[in-house]
């Protein structure tokens, strides 16, 4: 299947290989996720999970292109780029282990940071794609409405700093 050019092959003198591209590593790896990380450690704080989810982290099992963690997650004190490339690739399972068998009062904010973590995995994914269709687009859309609702709910005792700087 042959995808078409994007918005930018019809203008005028420009090439679309020739335009900026994000650089992953510091952009999505190291930034998105890193902010990411700080509002999961005070959310797994807040209800008593630390534990559970380092539990879950020292037990993530072997898969080919995939570094196993040799530590606990809070043990880790310096984060490269590569296992900030791999959280992205486990950190939804390792959350949903960690917040499982929760009580009826808990079941709403752990659903909505489920979906917060799973839209900017799922973001951090597309940005990956070389081009995009508005399939795609729309999804990204739809994931950041997720984002939005689960901040506007979920994120209310987190400072907007400690998520974006």
């Amino acid at each position: 299947m042959k995808i078409g050019g994007n918005v930018f092959s019809e203008l005028y003198r420009v090439n679309p290989a020739d335009l900026h591209k994000p650089d992953l590593l510091h952009n999505i790896y190291l930034v998105l996720f890193k902010h990411m990380m700080e509002w999961v450690e005070g959310f797994l704080k807040k209800h008593k999970r630390q534990q559970v989810f380092d539990d879950a982290w020292k037990e993530i099992p072997p898969y080919p292109g995939f570094s196993v963690p040799k530590r606990a997650y809070r043990e880790v004190t310096e984060w490269q780029g590569k296992e900030m490339r791999n959280l992205g690739r486990c950190i939804s399972a390792v959350l949903a282990s960690a917040l499982r068998n929760l009580d009826s009062s808990q079941h709403q904010d752990f659903n909505i940071a489920l979906k917060c973590v799973g839209a900017l995995v799922d973001f951090s994914l597309m940005t990956q794609y070389r081009s995009h269709t508005p399939d795609t687009l729309a999804s990204k859309t739809k994931k950041r409405l997720q984002v939005n609702l689960g901040k506007k709910n979920t994120l209310r005792d987190f400072k907007e700093r400690e998520l974006y700087g």
